[in-house]
């Protein structure tokens, strides 16, 4: 594996203002939480803002520790611009999918969904290097059994939600569908940069 892992400005960035949402009011919260507003063409801010903001402290450290750690490999695989247009991008994309997909759902806080698709973009990148596919394998289907039981009403909560919130499977879903995309086009880069296709 050639990235030389690095800070990743953009998702610090991110996290950074995510963690100062800690201190917004709950007013301020409502209206910046992702609601079904925006299906109605009504609050569309939220399909942005819904990830910065979070149910708690803990809620926050759990999600943005994960996506810094997988930031670290995705953005020096990508570079910071790639990732904060990949954030501006794929932010609204997972909003409507859960929204879609979750028509239950009346609020949404969490970086999860970004997490999750960094991770499995990150194993992408791992994958690249054989005496690691084996650990990558045990984290994916850790992953995968964790989702499935959340989508059978087995809910694993391992951020810290207070009661009366639940894990949002559908968001974890469609973030790891994401993440399989950017990881499969790494994969094509990575073998293109190997056979002298392109150039670094």
């Amino acid at each position: 594996m050639n990235t030389h892992l690095r800070w990743p400005p953009a998702s610090l960035a991110t996290a950074a203002i995510s963690l100062a949402a800690i201190a917004l009011p709950d007013a301020w919260v409502t209206k910046f939480e992702l609601t079904r507003a925006p299906l109605a063409g009504a609050a569309l801010w939220q399909l942005w803002s819904g990830h910065l903001l979070h149910f708690g402290t803990a809620h926050a450290l759990t999600d943005l520790v994960t996506l810094i750690t997988a930031a670290a490999i995705v953005e020096s695989a990508l570079g910071s611009r790639r990732v904060s247009l990949l954030y501006c991008v794929a932010a609204p994309v997972l909003s409507l999918a859960t929204l879609l997909t979750a028509p239950a759902l009346t609020a949404y806080r969490g970086a999860s969904a970004l997490a999750v698709m960094m991770s499995i973009a990150a194993a992408g990148v791992l994958w690249r290097e054989a005496r690691l596919r084996a650990p990558v394998v045990l984290l994916i289907t850790a992953f995968a059994a964790k989702l499935t039981g959340d989508a059978f009403g087995s809910a694993t909560d391992l951020a810290g939600l207070p009661a009366g919130v639940a894990v949002v499977w559908q968001a974890h879903a469609a973030g790891a569908l994401l993440g399989a995309g950017i990881a499969l086009r790494l994969a094509r880069e990575g073998s293109a940069e190997r056979y002298g296709m392109i150039s670094t």
